[in-house]
Order: structure tokens, then C-alpha cells, then sequence
């Protein structure tokens, strides 16, 4: 299984601050958010139960949930209402932290090096195979959960 790396900016997305706080009480009350999520330009590689982890961007930068893919790459229409077409894969997000309670970029340019979280060329990156085990291992201790 690989891991990859989706983003968020909260300044451009749909997912208004109010939304996330909620999906993190759900979170905590044991609720899955099933998801669609944009994938960049990615075009393959991801398979279903692939790990994901999503990275917020620009502000109060750094994990703030994980999950499992729940599908390969498909392409629909963006979100933002262009008409244009871009590539999404569907994931369940099992565990979502309060944005107070994320895994800072700091922390992970410390305790993961390999991984670019200060030039993440948007979302679906990859997670080095050689850093899959840490990135794992920090989350889980900084989440405090487990993932289903």
C-alpha cells in the first residue's frame, strides 16, 4: 500500500471552517466523512485502500486527517464551477483532529525530511516509500487513534 498526500487550502476550497469542526466532532465520535477529493494531476498510481493524508496549506499549515482511498482516479468536473474537468479518487476519512490539534508542518519537516511540505505541488503527491513507516508512526502517536 503507498501514502499519498492530499491538500487543502482553506482560502480557495469548499470546505468552510465551520464544515471541518464539525466533521472533527464526528471524527471523534467515531464517524467516517466519506469524500471526494481533487488529486492534481495525477493520473494514476492511487488504488483503493491506499493511505491518504490531508495536508492544510497557506495558514495554521499541517495534517489535520487521514483515511483510505475508497477508489482509483476518475476524472468529473472541478469543483469551483469552471465547467473544466480535473481528477478526483474518493477516500474515507477516519480520523479528523481539530485544526488546533493538527500535526504541524514544522514537526513533520523535522521527523520526515524526504517529503517536500514546504513545495507540495499540489495534491496526490506521494509519500516516499522510505518514509511511509514514520510518517505512519507520527501521525498515530500525534492523532492518539487508529485508522479502520
Amino acid at each position: 500500500m503507498a501514502s499519498f498526500l492530499l491538500t487543502w487550502n482553506p482560502d480557495t476550497a469548499r470546505w468552510s471552517d465551520a464544515e471541518f469542526d464539525e466533521a472533527a466532532e464526528r471524527s471523534a465520535a467515531g464517524h467516517a466523512l466519506p469524500s471526494r477529493w481533487g488529486v492534481g494531476i495525477r493520473k494514476s498510481g492511487i488504488a483503493v485502500g491506499d493511505t491518504a493524508y490531508l495536508v492544510r496549506q497557506r495558514r495554521d499549515r499541517g495534517i489535520v486527517a487521514s483515511g483510505r482511498f475508497a477508489s482509483e482516479i476518475y476524472e468529473d468536473v472541478r469543483w469551483d464551477g469552471s465547467g473544466r474537468t480535473t481528477t478526483y479518487a474518493d477516500v474515507r476519512f477516519d480520523v479528523i483532529v481539530p485544526l488546533v490539534d493538527r500535526l504541524p508542518v514544522v514537526l513533520l519537516k523535522h521527523q520526515v525530511p524526504a517529503v517536500p511540505w514546504d513545495h507540495l505541488q499540489g495534491s496526490g503527491v506521494r509519500v516516499p516509500a522510505r518514509s511511509e513507516p514514520g510518517l505512519e508512526a507520527l501521525w498515530l502517536a500525534h492523532a492518539g487513534q487508529g485508522r479502520g
